[in-house]
């Protein structure tokens, strides 16, 4: 099918998604003004919150590293951190493939191979999202899953979502095969660009990828006590969450960085243990302190000249 028909289909989900959660809101506009918003803010845990963030930003791309490695290509630290942060901010684009092909050409221009750039921006992509749903399935599938399913499948929503996490989880070990890894090439139209993913390689990108996770679960805790400190947001509750609402806001292509669809789920997502006004509070701080994670993080970088292989 046409690429045409896919962006028609992801911009259909988009606006589904955004007037179902719309039309929630309306409906309890109510809820939503009468609910206490206690904004306080305390800068010592937006700070930390800021601070977790870019620690898991790091160890990402450590993790990234990690694949190039096991493809012997090289990339100096500090580059690397240049063209993560900054290449991440392509995702402000509509369709996000500006992420992957900015992060492929910046570190092509620092000697790594073309076909290498490409293929582990593609590979890392694949291990966040196979990661993702897996912390997603485990932390909030479970409930998700038998509240939306009980009128059809009892009880087996919960299984329904191990199952999901299981096949994520293969999923992300089959990147070591090349059968795999030649047919995601050829459905991007470069089959030499994903070369399969040495297992030592592997076994770290998938650790930090869960650590990241585990990390914005927790950074997403800190926002809660430097904003609305009244609210209660458990650890898993918040983790799943933001995974959650992080991949649906992802995998929407036509909505630059899933503004808006992200929100939404994450309202979905945190109505029932917090309600619906600080759900929809949470969300729009959680919004705003995501850009500044993103532009923080890339800032030192932007006037810093880079090092290619012809300066060398």
């Amino acid at each position: 099918m046409s690429k045409t028909f896919w962006r028609v289909i992801q911009g259909i989900i988009a606006v589904t998604i955004l007037v179902f959660i719309g039309l929630q809101v309306a409906d309890n506009w109510a809820d939503v003004t009468a609910a206490p918003i206690a904004w306080k803010l305390r800068w010592e845990f937006i700070a930390a919150s800021l601070m977790v963030t870019w620690v898991m930003y790091a160890f990402l791309i450590w993790g990234w590293r990690e694949v190039l490695h096991g493809w012997n290509e090289w990339i100096r630290a500090i580059d690397a951190a240049r063209i993560w942060t900054i290449s991440s901010l392509g995702k402000y684009i509509p369709f996000k493939v500006w992420s992957i092909a900015g992060m492929a050409v910046m570190a092509e221009r620092t000697g790594v191979s073309g076909t290498a750039a490409t293929g582990s921006a593609i590979i890392m992509q694949l291990i966040a999202l196979a990661t993702g749903a897996i912390v997603s399935l485990m932390l909030t599938g479970t409930t998700v899953l038998d509240y939306l399913l009980r009128p059809y499948l009892g009880e087996w929503g919960s299984m329904l979502a191990f199952a999901g996490a299981a096949v994520a989880l293969l999923c992300a070990g089959a990147l070591t095969l090349p059968s795999i890894t030649r047919r995601i090439g050829l459905l991007i139209g470069k089959p030499e660009s994903v070369r399969p993913v040495d297992p030592g390689a592997l076994a770290a990108a998938l650790f930090v990828n869960f650590l990241a996770w585990a990390g914005y679960g927790l950074a997403f805790q800190l926002l809660v006590l430097g904003t609305i400190p009244g609210l209660e947001l458990s650890w898993s509750t918040a983790t799943g969450a933001f995974a959650t609402s992080y991949i649906i806001g992802y995998l929407i292509l036509v909505v630059p960085a899933g503004i808006g669809v992200r929100e939404a789920a994450l309202v979905f997502l945190l109505k029932g243990p917090l309600g619906l006004g600080p759900a929809v509070a949470l969300a729009a701080a959680s919004r705003i302190t995501l850009t500044v994670n993103e532009i923080g993080a890339a800032v030192p970088f932007l006037f810093k000249r880079s090092t290619s292989r012809d300066d060398e």
